[in-house]
């Protein structure tokens, strides 16, 4: 027998050879030798790894690049021949960039590891039998082909980098923010690069779940999107609605890599945890993650894999360490979320069938198989399907864990034909009306036909309406219109709104729940046809005509409404059908509706005009938010229209996901949307359902499917927004109460029960109920991302003393007695407050020129104190003197800001604290004049017929059309005040509109502070607005802005430049709010000083907003910056000349100031780069002790062959010495016996001034690290110093001047003694030596001009001197 302990040895062997092998034992033979494996190389491999496991691996292309090499993707899982419908696809694609390399190697290295481990690696084994993975190591094997090992960065011209036609494959997708797209095959294909649309047509064609692509130049795990609306260059975060997935997919690479999690791999970028949202990175446009997301159901990360793009092959090894888990783990996330089929009521799959995840806006669809996977995070989700031609099942919450899958099968049901084929037919005039006396005899719980008017020619207008308790208006109840055949031509909508109204009765009585709700919760107006008279004119199978459009006499109903850009003559006389429209429309509280037309295939949303009247500018509404979204909404329900084709005669159309605006598109003047949406609560949109007008009738069951879930959709989404009631104190409703949302100019009203309904898309919003007669009320609310919110008001009879009270402190002087003040009367005013509150208002006027011109009001806490950590905030009127509202506005927010401190509000003293307010008001003189002239009444379009305030400073500027007669003082002593102040922000207070110009530089932050002021203020209906445009002012503040960094954001207070006394009051009412908002803004940003390493003050820096033309400059004496920014992500670059530029990240937060302080480095600094080179290897003897460090130059290269010595201090007999290597390292090895002492240090090279230094041997250690030498360039000139050099060439400089001295002044000498001769060329004949003895005398004779005139009696002689030879001499009169 044998012993149990030999047993137990026995049974431990068989069990260790049983155990598969860890991930350290796997074989990984493929590293050695590390080679770069080429194209030619790389098919021999695949064919071998193919032939080696011809049950796990396939081999295929997908296509072939420019240069004809093909597209390699090698297949790899268990039984990969065969057809696995439950297994969900993974891939991983490489080198899109061909010399970002390391990541097609690593894809090589992947599909061996694979191969070699399965049935050897647990975990490799159930990857590969639960998975159908894809590997494509080179999506630009031309461009790798071209590329060169060792080289970090990218060749000239992008060589490798971009394909063999120098196109970057990864700016070579369609874009969703590309404003020509269209889902059309010329669209997405065409002009794309062979490799692009092999990749496209492989991931449309293949149902990918996960993916990763695989990049170099960086370390971090970058995910969708990639591009962004704002157009911007970065630092926008571009969500997807699976973003939190996104980031846990993100994060599961990067946590398990060990330099990518630090975010800080290629300095000087760093990502938090190594990740970062692509857009918030760089925005990319056609990019291919996002190509993968939008276009089918693959969720696709970027990885960037090493800074180095092309690094030598010897490295590979470790980069495959480094990477391997993190590319298992993400692989393995294809497993997580939910999967399943979608089968139909027979037990058959349903193909593209949409898995809808509530509160998720992605569908993902089946397969041919009728599978599905859905990635989600864990958590319960309800879940359901939806298919055309289906009816879709209830929904189903699914738990989602953390350990593995949950399986969901659904199944849908085939949905019956409600409508009968004779249904499917064309229906003239008596037709319909039979039809519709038919529906409504047939369900009058539900119906009921009335006939809002009759035609030309006497033909009833008929409306079907369709809702539970019809015939009347039920408070709460929403209102909902289509009208069709407004055009009599175009058919379709009339023949849908007939197939509708039968669907809805239809279906409401067999119980059908979706129908029912809609018509308990909704009533539904339904009128077939406004244009009955055009319609028996039209004739079947008419494509494009206009033969029947008009009514009968001959007018396009669609251009006879009231138009906002004034009257037309085709719309002077309303025709009766246009009459009976506007008619129906103001009697009836309507929210939603849609005008059904033919001829395109489109949804067309407002304006349809613009001031020009201009074809292709886009002209939105103020809602235009919310109108993109229900076009969005028929778009995309409808079976075609999302896909943005054109009709056949009209190939150059074109509409991005099926939408348009109306003026994009064409204009057209007195059109039927345009006017509900500006003379009723009603949004509508013009649905162009067809590009056929006049169809054949058996084409109508087609028409019937593509419109019938949309027609649907869109009724619903009457119920989106806000919804509730306006009741007085007494509980009465009250009618016709104005419902405003700030931000939104564009009030609904309530209906005569005091209901409302205002469609919102999703977010947050301060909405104001206000009437006449009643103290406005305002509540913040957010709209849901599906469904409304109920939100009801009660008004208080209005108390100005009590608004007072409750908003202004009881400032009453600033709601009673109101007039327009004189500019010493404002002067006056300012200096008043300063009486009253000298602890934080200081009247500034004549301690400056400037001052002495534009007198201010300054408010801060504990004025007189230093004022340069704080934001400086100016508000200034009467920039235009025709707009003196502002300068009331400018004296109410003084008084109301000082009061606030003096008893204490914590916001306003906070505000104080943080920053120095200045009133700057009477910019402009000529509202002295205008005052003269005011005789109380509203002059809402002043105009002085002089050149206001804010014109002569732009002239002054632009010196262009200057006045001669002007001085520019005013102008001057403001443009001081810009240069000396320094303002962070400046508000001006103006009228004549109540828009918000800003500069044009800078928008995404400035756009932010205007929404902070017209959010928050509310809007007046007492003037009407007009539509303006004063380029030059706009010009005025980008030229401010430009020249003097400081940003002026113009707000309009009211509609009239100058209205009623009595209405100052209400404007102040209306404002106060929104100038406090704004104001506020100096309580978030951020400041700090700016220093160097010693602690000195860097006055030059200037901090930069990347992305942005904002620059924020240290101030002169502390060198402390202010950062006046809104809430968001902000990279910023400090920089100062002489000093390494610093990148930082600013997470800005609402109501803080963050103290950020910035230490500057200087450029060539002392210091040894961490990890740059290896240490060299030191031995162990305890008996030397060892110096090492760095050879350097001044600009940190290092320096080769330096020879080191080391002397004692009191000897100049050397020690040690040695030479430094080719990275400028050293090593001196000194006896032990120097521990603890000081040593001098001398460093000599070829070239370069002999350097020393001083150096304390480590005493606790026998290594005294990082000792560094910088050595200075020898500058000898002429094998002299420098010193000198310049000595002696100061000594030669001053001589050379001295002798030229002396020769200039002997030459003046010379002329001054020779101004009284002429001086004659000698004759030819007559050139002797000049040193030649009696050669020359002076000879004193007259002389004459060339007239011969003799010299006069004052003349003499002896002032005239010529030099010639005596023999030639003879006077004149002997000639």
């Amino acid at each position: 027998m044998f012993s149990p302990k030999f047993m137990f040895v026995i049974f431990t062997l068989l069990i260790s050879e049983c155990v598969p092998r860890s991930i350290e034992e796997d074989d990984e033979s493929f590293l050695t030798p590390p080679k770069y494996t080429k194209y030619d190389d790389l098919v021999t491999l695949f064919n071998k790894l193919e032939a080696s496991y011809p049950e796990l691996a396939k081999v295929y292309s997908i296509g072939k690049s420019v240069e004809g090499r093909r597209l390699l993707v090698i297949q790899i899982s268990e039984g990969v021949k065969q057809i696995h419908p439950e297994r969900p696809s993974f891939k991983y694609v490489a080198n899109m960039h061909g010399d970002e390399s390391v990541g097609r190697e690593l894809v090589i290295y992947l599909a061996q590891y694979l191969l070699l481990n399965y049935g050897k690696d647990d975990r490799i084994t159930k990857l590969v039998n639960s998975t159908d993975i894809h590997l494509m190591p080179s999506l630009n094997p031309d461009g790798f082909e071209a590329s060169k090992e060792g080289d970090c960065e990218s060749l000239k011209d992008y060589v490798g980098r971009s394909n063999a036609r120098g196109v970057d494959l990864n700016r070579d997708f369609p874009d969703q923010f590309d404003k020509k797209k269209s889902n059309d095959d010329e669209y997405l294909f065409g002009g794309r690069q062979p490799e692009t649309a092999a990749l496209m047509r492989w991931v449309l064609s293949k149902q990918f779940t996960l993916s990763g692509n695989l990049h170099g130049g960086a370390v971090v795990a970058s995910y969708p999107y990639d591009d962004s609306s704002t157009g911007k260059e970065c630092c926008v975060e571009s969500q997807t609605p699976d973003d939190k997935l996104f980031k846990y997919l993100a994060g599961v690479y990067a946590s398990r890599h060990d330099l990518m999690k630090r975010g800080d791999a290629c300095e000087p970028e760093k990502f938090t945890d190594g990740l970062t949202n692509g857009a918030f990175w760089y925005s990319v446009q056609g990019g291919m993650q996002d190509f993968n997301y939008l276009h089918s159901n693959c969720f696709e990360v970027t990885f960037e894999l090493s800074c180095c793009k092309y690094p030598l092959a010897e490295q590979m090894p470790k980069f495959w360490t480094d990477n391997r888990e993190p590319l298992l783990a993400f692989m393995e996330q294809t497993n997580i979320g939910i999967r399943g089929f979608v089968v139909d009521e027979t037990g058959e799959a349903v193909k593209n069938a949409e898995i809808l995840v509530d509160g998720i806006n992605h569908p993902v669809r089946t397969t041919e198989h009728g599978a599905y996977w859905r990635l989600l995070l864990p958590g319960q989700y309800n879940i359901t399907a939806s298919a055309p031609g289906y009816s879709s099942p209830e929904v189903v919450t699914v738990t989602v864990s953390e350990a593995e899958h949950t399986t969901a099968n659904l199944t849908v049901h085939r949905r019956p034909r409600s409508l009968a084929a004779v249904d499917f037919s064309h229906h003239n005039y008596v037709k319909m009306e039979k039809f519709l006396k038919n529906l409504a005899s047939s369900y009058p719980d539900i119906t009921k036909l009335t006939s809002i008017g009759k035609s030309v020619q006497n033909r009833e207008l008929y409306v079907l309406e369709i809702t539970r308790e019809p015939g009347r208006h039920i408070p709460g109840k929403p209102e909902f219109k289509y009208v069709a055949n407004m055009h009599g031509n175009e058919v379709v909508g009339r023949e849908m709104l007939l197939l509708l109204a039968k669907y809805l009765c239809q279906q409401y009585t067999s119980g059908d729940h979706r129908v029912q709700t809609i018509l308990n919760s909704t009533r539904v107006h339904l009128m077939p046809s406004m244009n009955p008279d055009g319609y028996e004119l039209a004739r079947v199978k008419d494509y494009s005509s206009i033969h029947g459009r008009a009514n009968a006499n001959k007018v396009d109903l669609n251009r006879n409404f009231p138009d906002q850009y004034g009257p037309t003559k085709y719309n002077k006389n309303p025709e009766p059908e246009t009459l009976a429209v506007m008619n129906w429309t103001l009697s009836i509280p309507f929210v939603l509706s849609a005008n059904l037309h033919g001829g395109s295939l489109v949804a067309n949303y407002p304006y349809d005009g613009n001031q020009d009247m201009t074809n292709g500018e886009e002209n939105l509404t103020p809602d235009n938010a919310v109108f993109v979204h229900i076009a969005q909404v028929y778009s995309n329900a409808h079976h075609k229209m999302h896909l943005g084709q054109p009709c056949k005669d009209t190939s150059d159309e074109n509409f991005p996901e099926g939408i348009t605006n109306g003026a994009k598109w064409y204009v057209l003047a007195g059109g039927m949307q345009d006017w509900n949406y500006l003379h009723s609560n009603d949004m509508e949109i013009t649905l162009e359902l067809g590009c056929y007008k006049f169809p054949p009738s058996e084409d109508l069951p087609t028409y019937w499917e593509d419109n019938r879930e949309a027609l649907l959709e869109f009724i619903e989404e009457v119920h989106r927004g806000v919804t509730g009631f306006v009741h007085s104190h007494i509980g009465h409703g009250l009618a016709n109460a104005t419902i405003s949302v700030s931000g939104i100019r564009h009030p609904v009203r309530a209906a005569r029960d005091g209901d409302y309904w205002r469609l919102l898309v999703p977010g947050s919003y301060n909405i104001t109920a206000s009437k006449e007669g009643y103290e406005s009320v305002t509540e913040q609310v957010t709209v849901p991302v599906n469904g409304s919110v109920s939100l009801n008001f009660t008004l208080m009879p209005d108390d100005p003393q009590h608004w007072s009270s409750a908003y202004d402190f009881r400032v009453l002087d600033n709601i009673m007695n109101k007039h327009y003040h004189t500019p010493l009367e404002m002067y006056a005013e300012l200096a008043e407050l300063e009486n009253r509150f000298p602890d934080i208002a200081e009247f500034r006027a004549g301690d400056s020129m400037k001052t002495a011109t534009l007198h201010e009001l300054k408010i801060t806490d504990d004025a007189g104190s230093p004022e340069e950590t704080k934001f400086h905030i100016a508000l200034i009127s009467n920039l235009y003197g025709s707009q003196p509202l502002g300068q009331e506005m400018l004296l109410n927010f003084a008084r109301h800001i000082c009061t606030a401190y003096q008893i204490g509000e914590p916001i306003h003293k906070r505000l104080l604290k943080n920053a120095v307010l200045h009133f700057i008001p009477n910019l402009d003189p000529l509202f002295g004049k205008v005052l003269n002239l005011y005789d109380h009444t509203e002059k809402c379009d002043l105009d002085v017929m002089e050149e206001e305030f804010g014109s002569s400073l732009y002239s002054y500027l632009t010196k262009k059309n200057l006045n001669s007669l002007s001085n520019y003082t005013r102008e001057k002593a403001f443009v001081g005040l810009l240069e000396s102040e320094r303002y962070d922000l400046i508000l001006d207070l103006g009228s004549g509109s109540e828009d918000v110009t800003i500069p044009n530089f800078s928008k995404e932050i400035y756009e932010k502070f205007a929404h902070k002021y017209q959010d928050n203020r509310t809007p007046s209906n007492k003037y009407p607005c007009k539509e303006t445009m004063n380029v030059q002012h706009e010009n005025l503040l980008d030229l401010i802005y430009e020249r003097f960094n400081v940003p002026i954001v113009s707000v309009g207070l009211s509609c009239c430049k100058m209205p009623l006394e009595d209405d100052i009051a209400w404007t102040w009412r209306n404002n106060l709010r929104g100038i406090m908002k704004f104001i506020e803004q100096a309580n978030t940003g951020v400041a700090g000083f700016v220093r160097n390493e010693q602690g000195g003050a860097m006055r030059g820096a200037v901090l930069a907003v990347a992305g942005s033309a904002r620059q924020f400059r240290a101030s002169r004496n502390l060198a402390h910056y202010r950062a006046l920014l809104p809430p968001a992500d902000y990279r910023v670059i400090v920089r100062c000349h002489g000093y390494r530029d610093q990148m930082l990240t600013w997470r800005v937060v609402e109501g803080v100031v963050k103290q950020k302080d910035v230490v500057l480095r200087r450029i060539n600094a002392e210091e040894i780069p961490g990890g740059q080179f290896e240490d060299i290897p030191i031995p162990k003897d305890p008996d030397t002790v060892y110096i090492t460090g760095l050879s350097l130059d001044r600009d940190s290269a290092p320096l080769p062959e330096t020879e080191l010595t080391v002397f004692p201090l009191d000897s100049k007999r050397p020690i040690s010495s040695n030479t430094s290597d080719q990275y400028g390292r050293y090593v001196i090895t000194l006896p032990v016996t120097y521990m603890g002492h000081e040593v001098l240090i001398s460093a000599v090279n070829d070239g370069f001034i002999t350097k020393s230094r001083h150096v304390k041997i480590n005493s606790n250690d026998n290594v005294t690290p990082n000792v560094l030498l910088k050595l200075e360039k020898d500058d000898n000139i002429l094998g002299m110093s420098r010193f000198v050099f310049v000595m002696v060439a100061g000594v030669v400089g001053v001589a050379v001047v001295v002798a030229g001295a002396w020769c200039f002044a002997h030459r003046q000498r010379a002329q001054l003694a020779r101004r009284d001769y002429h001086f004659v060329q000698l004759p030819s004949d007559d050139k002797r030596p000049l040193c030649e003895d009696e050669a020359y005398d002076i000879v004193r004779k007259p002389y004459y001009d060339e007239e011969d005139l003799p010299p006069s009696e004052t003349d003499s002689e002896e002032d005239i001197v010529l030099l010639r030879s005596e023999r030639e001499w003879r006077p004149v009169n002997d000639e």
